[in-house]
């Protein structure tokens, strides 16, 4: 069984990121209880405290992660995204992850809130 998790702004409705079967990097987000946003759904809020939560549990700061995601094309960033976890490298994943954290990060800092959706 999959793990579909997506990160859009509300308002507007902007794509931040979308994770195909990155369920460890997901249930950082789980792990933190968050309420469902609508009554009979699992959707929740994304605020930057409980982005900042899931950075501090990666080690998104190393120098190789950040010279590796700023190398990073955005097609490469994509397919990873669309990869299941499982099938890639921590080398790969890192940058990443610290490129959607970034994204989130902004997003969640902005005028919308964040909405996470994820199916299983």
């Amino acid at each position: 069984m999959g793990l579909d998790t997506g990160f859009l702004t509300l308002g507007p409705k902007a794509e931040i990121a979308y994770l195909r079967n990155h369920r460890d990097f997901s249930n950082l987000f789980f792990e933190q209880d968050p309420k469902p946003h609508w009554a009979g759904y699992t959707d929740f809020l994304v605020d930057t405290s409980m982005i900042d939560i899931v950075a501090a549990r990666l080690p998104l700061e190393a120098a190789w992660v950040v010279d590796a995601e700023a190398r990073m094309p955005e097609a490469v960033f994509e397919d990873i995204c669309w990869t299941g976890e499982e099938d890639q490298t921590r080398a790969d994943l890192l940058p990443a992850y610290r490129r959607v954290i970034r994204r989130l990060h902004n997003a969640a800092a902005g005028t919308h809130p964040l909405l996470c959706v994820w199916s299983a």
